[in-house]
């Protein structure tokens, strides 16, 4: 654990780094989450437990544009609370290291940031969330981000099942002055497998309305350690080919990595 937990305490500059502790943690045969809830718990994207995600998403191969590449490395914080007496998750998302590339030259800084607080619902092993979103204007440079305060909606399903889990992300969001509407598809899907593993398909389906879509579809090794005390390490990589891909400078290929530390909230959820 310790090896791991040095590599986590360097400051994050890509995807180099976050691979290095993805394949290293994958490898290490310590503490690793039984066959039990623990995977699905970990997977969830209604789990109500504090969160630290880091995202990366390396993008060498763009669509039209076989010069060109992006790079985003996301800062995600998640934590539940009910405020006005009912289950609630807000997650802030922010590009912390934001990269662009191609023949025009190159850009690099922080992309928008966006937030979401959803309500939350039970119905047995299924899990509703719904609620609003905001996506502020914060990119450092144009090509690294919409340059327009927008609002929306999230909502997500999950279902928990013997094998794993499944789960739908869903959002739509308008640009405030109404130049840019985007929906968003992210069906998950988690197949539980001995020692803490797990297989994952994650990929983000994009539609900017009029402009272009992409709809990548992945095929990703995760890992999750769980404490004692109910804090989590969760590991994965997973790369993912577009089998949509319409309009020009959309990944045709990509591959997603993260580390996620989740911390218990003391409280009862209500069900």
């Amino acid at each position: 654990m310790i090896s791991i937990a040095r590599i986590m305490a360097q400051t994050p500059v890509g995807m180099k780094q976050l691979c290095a502790a993805t394949v290293l943690a994958l490898a290490m045969p310590f503490a690793a989450a039984g066959q039990d809830n623990s995977l699905n718990e970990a997977n969830d994207p209604l789990t109500p437990k504090m969160a630290f995600q880091m995202h990366d998403y390396v993008q060498p191969v763009m669509s039209g544009r076989p010069d060109d590449g992006a790079h985003q490395l996301y800062l995600r914080h998640l934590v539940p609370h009910d405020t006005l007496g009912f289950d609630q998750i807000s997650r802030m998302s922010l590009p912390l290291i934001s990269n662009t590339w191609g023949p025009q030259g190159s850009s690099n800084g922080i992309g928008d940031l966006t937030v979401y607080d959803m309500a939350v619902a039970y119905l047995g092993k299924t899990k509703l969330g719904a609620g609003p979103l905001f996506v502020a204007p914060t990119a450092s440079a144009p090509a690294l981000g919409s340059g327009k305060w927008q609002g929306g909606a999230q909502t997500v399903v999950s279902a928990w099942h013997d094998w794993g889990l499944s789960a739908l992300l869903s959002s739509y969001q308008q640009a405030f002055d109404g130049s840019l509407q985007t929906l968003t598809l992210q069906p998950l899907l988690f197949l539980d497998l001995a020692g803490g593993y797990y297989l994952r398909s994650t990929g983000i389906s994009t539609f900017n309305l009029g402009l272009n879509s992409v709809v990548p579809v992945g095929l990703g090794l995760g890992r999750v350690f769980e404490r004692p005390d109910g804090r989590v390490l969760n590991i994965f990589v997973e790369p993912q080919y577009s089998v949509v891909q319409t309009g020009a400078g959309v990944p045709s290929f990509q591959v997603f990595a993260g580390v996620v530390l989740q911390f218990p909230i003391h409280r009862e959820a209500r069900r």
